[in-house]
């Protein structure tokens, strides 16, 4: 059974979509804090109250999809939310987390026919829900 490094399915579906390999994952947490961190004026000491922590990825795919493989894709992660099962950088393990897509960039690269083309290695923003 080959490795699935990244999958992806609409919250309220079962079945996974595993993206084709090889893909590549960059990870990232973004801290959110609230809007009265800062600086004490008085001290000019820093403070933080961090209310949050966020994984990003952005998402690589391969050379050479097809017109139905990237729509198929794009059915998922251009709903409202969804669900990835990946690489979590801060746990060191594999998870599944419910995402929402900020950015998706697929870029056409050979038009066949009216039903049949593919697309130059393209990617997509996940930010956690």
């Amino acid at each position: 059974m080959a490795l699935q490094v990244f999958k992806i399915k609409k919250t309220s579906a079962s079945s996974w979509y595993v993206l084709p390999t090889p893909v590549t994952l960059k990870p990232a947490v973004n801290a959110l804090d609230n809007s009265k961190s800062g600086r004490d004026n008085n001290t000019g000491k820093m403070f933080r109250d961090k209310i949050a922590e966020k994984l990003k990825y952005t998402v690589e795919v391969p050379h050479g999809l097809n017109n139905t493989q990237v729509a198929a894709i794009l059915d998922i992660i251009l709903e409202g939310s969804f669900n990835a099962y990946g690489p979590d950088p801060k746990t060191g393990r594999f998870q599944t987390k419910t995402f929402y897509c900020s950015s998706a960039e697929p870029e056409i690269n050979q038009v066949y026919s009216l039903t049949s083309w593919d697309y130059k290695s393209w990617s997509f923003s996940l930010t956690e829900m």
